[in-house]
């Protein structure tokens, strides 16, 4: 077997550049060369190495997919893909978030969800609210024209204007197959 396949396989075992170039015997940075050579994308594994906040988010694009089972995965193409989603044409961004406080003097909690780096490309949001069981709590749909210019959407528990844009998340795959015939 060629050193070239070694990498392949080993980073397909662990998808992890560290672990996989350990097993081989060849530095990450070598092995990084050889799988982009050989055309192999170099995706990571969020949800078994990332840390707290990509394990949350490897969570809501899980949960996203079981919800509209046919959008295509972006992230499966390219690492840190813009754009998480492709569904019928239109990009869509996922967001999870869990309840905190916003400081410590203040009794209610809110979700957060930083948008900054996808405002301006994604056609919508999908905004997962977890609970602390990690249950989703509430979905949002916002239209990406609605947050243009925004950088951070917050959800306050008590409610507030963004719960206009609530929806269940049994509803988001009919949403999209709807939108799409207008599209």
């Amino acid at each position: 077997m060629t050193t070239d396949q070694s990498c392949i396989d080993a980073y397909k075992k662990h998808q992890n550049l560290k672990i996989a170039a350990m097993e081989v015997g060849v530095s990450w940075q070598n092995l990084y060369v050889r799988l982009v050579r050989n055309g192999i994308p170099v995706i990571g594994n969020k949800e078994k190495y990332g840390s707290e906040k990509d394990k949350l988010a490897a969570k809501s694009e899980k949960d996203f997919l079981k919800y509209v089972p046919s959008a295509k995965d972006c992230n499966k193409e390219k690492f840190q893909s813009k754009i998480d989603f492709s569904v019928r044409e239109l990009s869509v961004d996922v967001k999870a978030s869990t309840l905190r406080r916003s400081n410590k003097k203040c009794k209610t909690r809110r979700w957060a969800f930083s948008i900054k780096k996808q405002e301006i490309i994604a056609d919508y949001f999908v905004l997962f609210a977890y609970d602390d069981n990690m249950k989703i709590k509430h979905c949002f749909l916002l239209p990406g024209e609605i947050v243009r210019k925004m950088s951070t959407i917050s959800i306050s528990e008590a409610g507030g204007k963004w719960m206009d844009f609530k929806i269940e998340p049994e509803e988001l795959d009919s949403f999209f197959s709807d939108v799409s015939l207008h599209h």
